[in-house]
């Protein structure tokens, strides 16, 4: 008799331990992905500061594929090839730029914007998970500088 009471409260407790251990474990995989975006994003920001002071203020360009993928072309291709070899995998100190934790690259957008009123130039840079298999997907960010 003990053994079955034993048995009822443990599966009591695996039935509300299992749920919650998946529900933490996506969670968590989604934070992962959201400072992964941040890591490119301060990458990316490091590098437009460093042509700022060389007088060429620029992020990196947008991926010349449909999705706009951070793909393996896309970050062995030169940033400023007139300037400067250096591709956006060289940003990183792996040399890789994170992905989701599927392994599938963010999409990623670059622009520039005039204001009309001060002629002040701001540029943009907008960082997305399309990965639909992935706990963030449709988390974007966009940010200015």
């Amino acid at each position: 008799m003990e053994l079955v009471v034993t048995l009822a409260i443990v599966g009591i407790l695996m039935s509300v331990s299992v749920p919650s251990y998946y529900n933490i474990r996506i969670k968590l995989q989604e934070r992962q992905a959201v400072t992964n975006m941040n890591i490119i994003r301060e990458t990316f920001f490091q590098y437009f500061y460093r042509a700022h002071m060389a007088g060429n203020p620029h992020f990196p360009s947008t991926p010349d594929n449909e999705e706009k993928l951070m793909d393996s072309d896309w970050i062995s291709t030169a940033i400023d090839s007139a300037n400067s070899p250096v591709t956006p995998k060289h940003l990183f100190s792996d040399g890789k730029v994170p992905t989701n934790l599927n392994r599938n690259p963010f999409a990623y957008e670059s622009w520039a914007d005039t204001l009309s009123a001060t002629g002040e130039i701001l540029y943009y840079i907008k960082i997305s998970d399309v990965d639909e298999d992935s706990p963030a997907f449709g988390k974007s960010f966009t940010h200015a500088i």
